[in-house]
């Protein structure tokens, strides 16, 4: 079921005032390499380096 107008807006303030994006430039093909490392692995890029960073933080989801 798709998430109404009203939710995804809802969904949209919370992130614009509670989460901010961290992102690093690589090369393309080292990209592509750790894209397909997280497919292997069963995840996403996304939750690899998430996972990584609360790490180093001492923090967890």
């Amino acid at each position: 079921m798709p998430v109404s107008r009203s939710k995804r807006a809802a969904n949209n303030k919370w992130d614009k005032n509670n989460m901010k994006i961290v992102a690093c430039k690589i090369k393309k093909e080292y990209a592509d390499e750790f894209t397909q490392y997280a497919a292997d692995k069963g995840t996403t890029v996304n939750a690899l380096l998430k996972e990584y960073v609360y790490k180093c933080i001492n923090k967890t989801d």
